[in-house]
């Protein structure tokens, strides 16, 4: 036993050695603690030398405890080898009852016991293998000196509770505390276990890993006799990993910044004269490297040789036409331009959301920021279009101005981060972020601080889980919650909205001649004033479409729209200009009140703040609903186009968007298959750069055309 003791420590100490040297992870070192449950497998009838009279002893058991230190030395990313060694108790009891016949034919029971008193200390080298995650397989043996090996025993008389022994006693065969003869000095069992790590800190050098073990006896109690004893342990192992000091090392990186002027200059032949040289040095350290920029910087002039005069002469010619574009994208030659008016409703809902760069808590420039003048004289119905995000960007105005406006209500403002890289676990940041917006209310808006409660955590309480650059982006952000709903209620506005038929128009410019665009400008104006206009350098392209719907740039008199490109050459000395004409009519809402005309109402409703890939109408909607089923009257016809944002497998995000329009037709308890509801998906999948705009595109657009009754 000792060779093969021995022949295990020095295999053991080779793979130590050899993993220490190909892995690049640090070793960890600590303490364990166990209890445990000891069972004993027993086919004896007494010790050697020792009087007993039981028939045969077979099973028994007790607790005790395990503690020690521990090293662990990893292999790998996913194994490890692990040195404990420390004190294991292994005491428990034998018992036999044996039924009998005492004197007198009567029945009888003895109760026939041994209380053993086991512990020793020893090593066990254990392979520690990674199943899943942070659970650990653990598989070794136990080697250990037997340092307790002692017991008490005895025979009792349970029944008849008078029977007594021949030596007049209740009792016999009584020993305590007695050495047991011919026990194993050694003793050696095989343990399997699971562990698993939970780090303390975050940079897991400190782990607490609850553990379960299970240990199977090898060597017997006493020599020569069948007793084995096994244990489960459960308990806990504390573990430190400190890291190693490292000295950093130094690169140094050359680069070279050459800027040329150039110079037309009385020469024959092009030339280069080159600049002083100055050098400068910039240093950069991080824990592993310390990284030296050596930058030349040097300006050159370039003389050029002017270019010999041209005999012929520049030029350039431009001619333009236009056709209208229908809904379909199908293009028709002759166009006139049909602009009508509606009386219109637009709600925007107010996504209560700001969010911020990542690591930053500065308010980024895109949100609109007015000082305490401009802030009197800020009104939303102003600012209410159908882009959403030009309205969006005033949440904090428009939260602002609510606020002023109804001085009995506060917010709860939320700082949230996307714990993960600089912000991990980062609920300081969270703060700053929260106390950002506080700032902003105070300092622009005159809102008493005691109105405003600041909170932080680290993600929000519904993040965006998607283990993603999009996902960071939507977690790194400020909730608003008011404790007055109207105060993040949607922004509805009353408006005139105006329908082009056809809602586009589509040019097709030609430039020709011996010298080539260097700009154009075309332009589209009625009476004098620009209505929309189009610029750009280098060639002028074949197609330029103006989508009078899409921007709201229509006429707004029947004055004919004049539109004229204009081109310049590069040399800037020759222009070229055409320019043609489209008829206009206007058919506004005065003019069919008048004629008497057939006229509608126009009512543009969104519900938004949908969860990722769900299409479950949320509590924050319903008022929504409730307000948007007030406007369908029986002659109107419902457009519900549901919207998802273009991330991830399109079939799917289909999928979902008709799913959302679909539970808002329920919503508003309107019939599938009336002729006046119409309802759609829609993927959204351009222009989602921001987390803004992958909010706005998870909703539902809902159209309610009314025809007005005179």
């Amino acid at each position: 036993m000792r060779v093969l003791y021995s022949l295990m420590i020095v295999v053991f100490c080779c793979v130590v050695s050899k993993a220490h040297a190909q892995t690049e992870q640090f070793p960890a070192f600590g303490i364990y603690g166990n209890f445990n449950l000891n069972m004993y497998s027993a086919d004896f009838r007494n010790f050697p030398g020792v009087p007993s009279c039981c028939p045969m002893y077979q099973d028994g058991g007790g607790t005790g405890v395990s503690a020690g230190v521990l090293y662990q030395l990893p292999l790998g990313t996913s194994m490890r080898i692990a040195f404990r060694a420390g004190y294991n108790s292994r005491s428990g009891l034998l018992s036999r009852t044996e039924n009998t016949t005492v004197a007198g034919n009567i029945p009888g029971t003895f109760e026939h016991t041994v209380d053993a008193k086991l512990a020793d200390i020893g090593l066990e080298p254990l392979f520690q293998y990674n199943i899943v995650s942070k659970l650990w397989l653990n598989v070794g043996p136990r080697i250990a000196f037997v340092t307790t090996k002692t017991f008490s025993q005895k025979e009792a008389i349970i029944s008849p509770s008078n029977g007594v022994f021949p030596n007049g006693s209740s009792t016999r065969n009584e020993l305590s505390n007695v050495a047991i003869s011919d026990a194993s000095s050694l003793f050696v069992a095989l343990l399997a276990g699971v562990s698993y790590d939970l780090p303390l800190n975050n940079k897991g050098t400190m782990v607490l890993a609850p553990e379960v073990f299970y240990s199977l006896g090898i060597t017997p109690v006493v020599s020569g006799l069948q007793w084995n004893t096994n244990s489960l342990r459960v308990g806990l192992a504390l573990t430190y990993s400190p890291e190693p000091h490292k000295t950093p090392t130094e690169r140094i990186e050359k680069k070279q910044r050459i800027d040329t002027v150039r110079s037309v200059r009385a020469v024959a032949l092009s030339t280069v004269i080159l600049g002083k040289e100055s050098i400068e040095l910039k240093k950069q350290e991080t824990d592993d490297e310390i990284v030296i920029t050596q930058t030349l910087h040097r300006t050159d002039t370039l003389l050029i040789a002017p270019k010999p005069v041209e005999t012929t002469a520049p030029t350039i010619t431009a001619s333009i036409t236009a056709n209208g574009l229908d809904a379909n994208g199908e293009e028709h030659e002759t166009i006139k331009i049909h602009v009508e008016e509606f009386s219109s409703v637009l709600m925007t809902p107010l996504l209560n959301y700001i969010f911020f760069d990542d690591s930053s808590s500065v308010l980024p420039v895109r949100y609109n920021v007015l000082s305490k003048t401009q802030t009197e004289s800020f009104d939303e119905q102003y600012i209410n279009k159908p882009d959403r995000l030009s309205t969006y960007y005033h949440v904090l105005n428009i939260i602002g101005k609510r606020l002023k406006e109804t001085p009995s209500a506060t917010l709860t403002l939320t700082g949230c981060n996307a714990d993960v890289g600089g912000e991990k676990g980062n609920t300081a940041l969270s703060k700053k972020r929260a106390e950002t917006v506080k700032d902003y209310f105070v300092q622009h808006w005159g809102i008493a601080e005691t109105r405003l409660k600041v909170t932080a955590r680290n993600l929000p309480e519904k993040a965006s889980l998607t283990q993603s650059e999009e996902g960071y982006q939507e977690n790194r952000r400020v909730e608003i919650v008011s404790s007055v709903p109207s105060i993040i209620a949607p922004v509805i506005t009353h408006d005139t909205v105006r329908k082009s038929n056809p809602p586009s128009v589509r040019f097709h410019p030609q430039v020709a001649g011996n010298q080539h665009a260097a700009t154009w400008v075309l332009t589209a104006e009625q009476a004098g004033t620009i209505v929309k206009q189009f610029e750009g350098t280098g060639a002028v392209p074949a197609v330029i479409d103006w989508n009078l719907d899409a921007d709201g740039t229509h006429p707004r008199t029947e004055e004919k729209l004049t539109y004229t490109l204009q081109v310049t050459d590069a040399t800037a000395t020759t222009t070229a200009r055409a320019s043609s004409s489209i008829p206009v009519e206007q058919l506004t809402i005065h003019r069919k009140q008048v004629e008497r005309r057939e006229d509608k109402e126009i009512h543009r409703y969104s519900l938004i703040l949908f969860e990722v890939r769900s299409s479950e109408i949320t509590a924050n909607n319903k008022p929504i609903v409730e307000l948007i089923r007030k406007d369908i009257q029986p002659t109107s016809k419902v457009v519900i186009t549901g919207n998802s944002d273009g991330l991830g497998n399109s079939t799917l995000n289909k999928q979902i968007s008709e799913r959302r329009a679909l539970a808002t037709v329920s919503a508003l308890q309107l019939r599938y298959n009336d002729s006046n509801v119409v309802s759609e998906g829609k993927v959204i999948t351009d222009l989602l750069d921001r987390p803004e705009r992958r909010f706005y595109a998870r909703n539902v657009d809902v159209v309610i055309e009314t025809p007005i009754k005179e």
